[in-house]
Parts: structure tokens; sequence; C-alpha cells
């Protein structure tokens, strides 16, 4: 069914008065506090036609109505206007992600200013697809190593390798080079699979070593997969999970990373992409909305972040908050490159 104007400017009024009072939405809401040059019998039969189109839901019988998931999908498509972020938040972005560090720190710093700026439990994923740059391998005993990772974005990872057995300096040096020549330019994501068909095929003389160092940076990367903002535990603040059972499916949700992994692939590439309840076909994501934007410097891409929430979420402000962010990484990102080429 094709909205009219009306039905459009109540279904975002619907949508709007939801997201901040968490309360089903009457009628007599809609003309107290929207003021639509609408009668109060003609609102509520225009919410009546779009609970029976699908965009509007009804809890309970005598209660006021909420978006369904195709309410809030048309909401986000053709209704919703961008927010433009107050003074208060660009400062804090601006003095709270400054540069320093390496990209691992970049999100980190995103993941404590979107958790203080949306005043919501959120989650903060980061996909990274980094390139390796080179990897160093230090003898710090006989049978201690440390593994350095550098990415190509500036990310650096370290592990420790307890080994069974010695090895000297010349095998680690040996094993070094070997490595950066199979290993530079290689996806981090990728780096366990290419190194086991390298061990298999190539250098099968050091696979003694070789198994225990891929055992640990497949560890060490795995714990980078997804990070959650600080603020995950006010989760139980919200209306959504009065329900003590709601809360633990939520937090169960947030810890199993394959279900948001998959979700995250249906996000479009190289834009903001936003995955609505059951959009995801994930039964354990059917109340739940993921809000993603891939971050880009000048000529490659860097990561993904994604703000996981309750349906209920105000996605105008999310969105805006979102872009700010990746506008203020590809200007940080594109600067260090810059400085890199110079030098």
């Amino acid at each position: 069914m094709e909205l009219d104007d009306r039905k459009k400017k109540i279904l975002s009024s619907v949508v709007e008065d939801y997201i901040i009072s968490a309360e089903p939405v009457g009628s007599k809401t809609i003309v107290d506090k929207y003021n639509l040059e609408y009668s109060s019998a003609t609102i509520r039969n225009d919410m009546k036609i779009l609970e029976e189109s699908g965009y509007l839901e009804q809890p309970h019988v005598s209660a006021g109505r909420v978006p369904s998931t195709k309410g809030y999908r048309y909401y986000v498509d053709n209704l919703m206007k961008e927010k433009k972020l107050s003074m208060v938040d660009i400062n804090y972005i601006d003095n709270t992600i400054t540069g320093f560090g390496d990209t691992e720190n970049l999100f980190e710093q995103a993941a404590k200013v979107i958790s203080k700026i949306l005043l919501r439990p959120t989650v903060l994923t980061v996909k990274t697809q980094d390139l390796l740059e080179n990897i160093k391998i230090v003898r710090i005993s006989d049978k201690i190593l440390l593994i350095v990772l550098m990415s190509q974005s500036g990310t650096v990872k370290d592990c420790i390798v307890k080994l069974d057995l010695e090895v000297s300096d010349e095998i680690v040096d040996e094993l070094t080079n070997a490595l950066n020549h199979n290993l530079h330019g290689t996806p981090l994501e990728k780096l366990n699979i290419v190194l086991n068909s390298i061990v298999a095929n190539e250098l099968n003389s050091f696979s003694f070593i070789l198994t225990k160092i891929i055992d640990s940076i497949k560890y060490e990367l795995s714990k980078d997969s997804k990070k959650l903002s600080s603020n995950v535990e006010s989760i139980l603040d919200l209306p959504e999970f009065s329900d003590i059972e709601k809360a633990k499916n939520f937090v169960n949700m947030l810890s199993t990373k394959e279900i948001i992994d998959t979700s995250l692939e249906k996000a479009k590439e190289n834009e903001l992409g936003i995955i609505i309840g059951n959009e995801s076909n994930e039964v354990m994501l059917k109340d739940y909305t993921i809000i993603s934007l891939n971050i880009e410097t000048s000529d490659k891409h860097v990561g993904k972040i994604s703000v996981i929430s309750p349906k209920r979420i105000d996605y105008s402000k999310t969105v805006a908050t979102l872009k700010y962010i990746n506008s203020k990484f590809k200007k940080i990102l594109n600067k260090d490159n810059e400085k890199e080429g110079g030098s």
C-alpha cells in the first residue's frame, strides 16, 4: 500500500514518540504532541489502517500502537530526517578520538564515544579487513618467542609463544624472512588459513614451531573480531528488559559471535547499512537492530563499526554519530598515510 502524506506523518509521529517514550502511542498523544491538523478520529482510523497494513502493531487490546519492523524500515528509508549533532557531542567526539595510537586504539575510542552519546547499551563490532605489513619474531629465551604483527593500517598485535623445543637465533631469523616473503599483504582475517597452507606446502621443516605460532596468532586475532562498549551493563535500565529473561537472552545473543557476524555480512558494503528485526533472518535478532558503517580511508577499507540495540533506538542520531565518527577517522587515517608517504 502506498502511504499518503497524512499516513506518513502519523507513522513518523508514532515511531519518533515511541523511540523517546517506550510506551505504545495512542491517537490522543499524536493530536496533543505533534500538532497534526487532523481530528483524533481520523488519526485513530489511519493508525488502524497502518496496523492492518503491517506498519504498526498493537501489543494489547486497549493499548496504543508501536512500530513494527516494516514500520521502522519505512521510516528509515522514507521519513527519517538526519539530525545534526550538538556542539557538545561534536566536541566530545573530537576530544576523545584523538588519533593517538594505532587503528585499534581509534576503534576503542569510538566505542567509548558511541556508548556515551547514544546513552543506551550498544555493541561496537569491528570487522577489520586489514592487511599484514610484516611479521617479526623475537627470541626471548630458548623456548619462548614474541610474535609481533604489524598491519598496513598501523595496528600492532603481539603474542607470546611457548615452545616444547629450543630454537636458535638463526632458525628464528630464517623463519621470519620466510614468513614475511609469503605473508606480506595477506588479510589478517585469512592469516591462519594462509599460514596452514604455507606450512603444508613450503615450510614443513618449521612445523614444530609454526603449529604453536599459528595457535597463538589465531587466539590473538579472535579477540578483536567483536568489542563490547563499556555501557553494556546498563541494559537492565531499558524498559525492553524489565523482564530478566529478555535481558539474559540479549546478553547471550551478544556472546554468540557467529550470529552477529552472519548478520553483518548482509549489511551493504561501502555505505551505511541498517538491519532491523527479522530482516536478519536470525531468530535471536528479531527484536534488535544493527546499524553499521564501513570505515574507509582514501584508498582502503579499514573496518566496520556496528551498533547493536533493541529496535527502539534513535536511528537519526545514531546515523549522524556514525557518519561524523567516520569523517573523523578519514581525516586521521589519511593524515597518517600522507606522513608515511612523505617520509
